[in-house]
């Protein structure tokens, strides 16, 4: 299968250049520069740089934002209809991966009202505010109180504080296992692992050894007569088919699979596209 390609379509967002190990992006009003490990070029327009807001460097494990102009804790920036707070924190993170507007309009477009979904590693929630938009009915899990806080306040961002979401803070491995002996059954689940992590009792996480053994559990909740697995892998070092081979492994009753190479795409004139992981989207 020949890997796809899809970069996110914003108004509020923007990848105005990158190389040199760095990218500079435009979230609302405000320029940013941060590391990219991916941007393996040089710049296009190394002058652009200069009018950037905040720069991020790091020191050890965590890092620190410089502010070069006058830069408000948080803002909003919107997509499509939906709203979403924008955090920069320690880790370089702004409270959203922009590329993945791509899995949220295909969500848009394929899930249908009242279908039950549950999204793992749900961070902010993006894809639950998505998912919500056309009345699905969520499950949204993370380890993180505060970020699942934050998802909350997304959804509420976003003018969907009457729809259907159940907001959990708990390890994705054992809320799985508690789903399985309730017998519950979803019509899609969404996830979205780290390389490594930690639940919130200490649990620890690791992509290539944990992650085939939850799509197994996966499985066994999910509607056998349709449905829908999708399961992003960030640049990770693992090859698209990797973890296309992982997801059919687990799910051989799909009919279909697709793996796409999510991006994003410059606006400078030389329009780069900046390569952020894959995902395998698996539906039947």
């Amino acid at each position: 299968m020949e890997l796809q390609r899809e970069h996110a379509v914003w108004s509020d967002y923007e990848l105005l250049d990158s190389g040199d190990f760095e990218k500079l992006e435009r979230f609302g009003d405000i320029l940013m520069v941060r590391p990219e490990p991916q941007a393996l070029w040089k710049k296009a327009d190394p002058q652009a740089w200069s009018a950037a807001h905040l720069v991020y460097s790091r020191k050890g494990r965590e890092g620190e934002w410089q502010s070069y102009k006058n830069v408000p804790e948080s803002w909003e920036v919107s997509w499509e209809n939906l709203r979403f707070h924008i955090r920069p924190t320690s880790f370089k993170h702004t409270g959203l991966f922009p590329e993945q507007a791509s899995n949220w309009k295909y969500l848009r477009s394929h899930l249908k009202p009242g279908q039950k979904v549950l999204n793992l590693f749900g961070y902010t929630g993006g894809a639950s505010v998505a998912a919500a938009s056309v009345d699905a009915d969520v499950t949204h899990c993370d380890a993180s109180k505060p970020v699942v806080t934050w998802g909350r306040e997304n959804l509420e961002l976003s003018g969907l504080g009457d729809k259907k979401v159940r907001w959990i803070v708990d390890d994705a491995q054992r809320f799985v296992a508690r789903e399985i002996r309730r017998e519950n059954v979803y019509d899609a689940i969404l996830m979205d692992p780290p390389a490594f992590g930690r639940g919130p009792e200490g649990e620890v996480w690791q992509f290539e050894n944990h992650l085939p053994l939850l799509l197994d559990e996966c499985a066994k909740i999910l509607n056998r007569e349709h449905g829908m697995l999708l399961v992003n892998a960030y640049s990770l070092g693992f090859p698209g088919l990797a973890v296309e081979n992982m997801v059919k492994t687990a799910v051989p009753f799909a009919k279909h699979f697709e793996t796409v190479e999510l991006t994003l795409k410059e606006t400078s004139e030389r329009g780069f596209e900046l390569p952020t992981g894959v995902v395998v989207r698996a539906t039947w």
